[in-house]
């Protein structure tokens, strides 16, 4: 296996981000919530909450904190790192979000030798890491990173499942895809990904 520069998303690729906000939403306002199947949520949430659910989770920032790891992901990045990877957790958040960040990494203690937190607002993933690799659910990070003439893979959730990735990206349901998918030499990335759009894998 190639020894790799790896930047890993946070939320919804190591942190629970979605499940944990669903069942606090779920819990303070008596309601049940679908899957997020939308990557912009205004439209579900704010009429339960009765304003900008952003707003409301600024008020609330334990809730970034209580979350729970992704399956399988601690294990992983423990095993990624024994087998020489270098680990970053590349992750955007706005300026009141990193304190939460902090509490969780220091809660997991998620196995890493990096973390860099990126502007919401004004920086793009791409621009700040010199990874060889991105794990991301947005698809636009994951594109961007591809663009770049680095390979991306993008964790399978609801809100990006069925959207057709390009060359340079590849779609991951889990944590045991992601550690099958680097089992196989780097440089058969790119032709991995044409096998999977042309449903061969």
């Amino acid at each position: 296996m190639d020894k790799l520069w790896i930047a890993v998303d946070l939320d919804d690729v190591i942190l629970d981000f979605a499940g944990q906000l669903r069942h606090a939403i779920e819990v303070e306002y008596d309601v049940t919530l679908p899957e997020f199947n939308k990557w912009e949520i205004s439209e579900l949430m704010n009429p339960v909450i009765g304003r900008s659910w952003w707003d409301w989770l600024r008020a609330r920032p334990g809730i970034w904190a209580a979350a729970k790891p992704v399956r399988g992901a601690l294990g992983s990045l423990g095993r990624l790192r024994l087998e020489g990877h270098y680990l970053e957790i590349l992750t955007s958040k706005p300026d009141w979000a990193e304190l939460s960040t902090w509490q969780w990494i220091g809660k997991w203690h998620p196995p890493v030798q990096r973390v860099t937190i990126v502007n919401l607002k004004q920086e793009r993933k791409v621009d700040v890491s010199d990874a060889d690799l991105l794990i991301d659910d947005k698809p636009q990070n994951c594109i961007e990173w591809a663009e770049d003439g680095r390979p991306a893979l993008c964790f399978t959730q609801p809100y990006n499942r069925d959207l057709k990735l390009p060359v340079g990206v590849m779609r991951v349901d889990n944590w045991k895809a992601i550690m099958s998918v680097l089992e196989g030499p780097y440089l058969e990335w790119p032709e991995r990904v044409r096998a999977q759009e042309a449903g061969m894998v």
